[in-house]
């Protein structure tokens, strides 16, 4: 293949991938592939030349933007420190991740609700279960620091450790959710993870 030609295919790929955003985060799981043409007035079979379904577009889109808390999360808990300051550095770690990707959270969201419900759930996806076993690695950490910060009197709560965490978990997604509509400088993040945090003091 032509360098020309190579370059004309990238860019008509380009331009299926940003519009197929707007149809996945708009339609969810029930996107199909003639929705994705019918939004780029093409055919539907020519489309299927450039990506062969619904899982290719989702893997191509989301790899991109993939990233592995599990490493940055265990820097974290080895570190002498409070498990308050770690909690709310953990925190501010996804609050950063999703401030730099609400485009990609609200991908997953739309695609992922009954993988939140049963953890044996598996999708087609490849880069949607990647997110899903980091999110559930993120959420082990954070429960054990949680449940670490009661013992030594860090928190003080009558609600459980895992109660505890769902609150947090609901806190972050709602911080995004505010965000689609108008973000905080992406300095104050520190200083918004701690305010979260802050519910759970003694």
């Amino acid at each position: 293949m032509s360098l020309t030609k190579q370059k004309r295919l990238e860019q008509k790929r380009t331009a299926i991938l940003e519009e197929a955003k707007k149809v996945l985060i708009r339609n969810g799981k029930k996107a199909t592939m003639g929705d994705i043409a019918a939004a780029l007035d093409m055919d539907k079979s020519s489309l299927y030349y450039y990506y062969k379904g619904i899982p290719e577009i989702l893997n191509t889109i989301l790899d991109k933007e993939y990233y592995d808390f599990d490493s940055h999360f265990r820097e974290l808990t080895s570190e002498n420190r409070r498990h308050l300051e770690v909690l709310a550095e953990m925190v501010s770690f996804l609050l950063a991740f999703y401030y730099d990707n609400l485009e990609f959270l609200q991908i997953i969201l739309s695609q992922i609700f009954p993988l939140f419900l049963d953890p044996d759930t598996r999708e087609e996806t490849k880069a949607i279960n990647n997110y899903m076993q980091s999110y559930r690695l993120a959420n082990e950490y954070m429960l054990k620091e949680i449940e670490l910060a009661r013992k030594s009197g860090e928190i003080s709560s009558e609600f459980s450790a895992q109660m505890i965490l769902q609150t947090l978990r609901g806190a972050v997604f709602g911080v995004c959710a505010v965000w689609k509509q108008e973000k905080d400088p992406r300095e104050k993040i520190p200083a918004i993870a701690r305010r979260i945090i802050r519910m759970f003091l003694t």
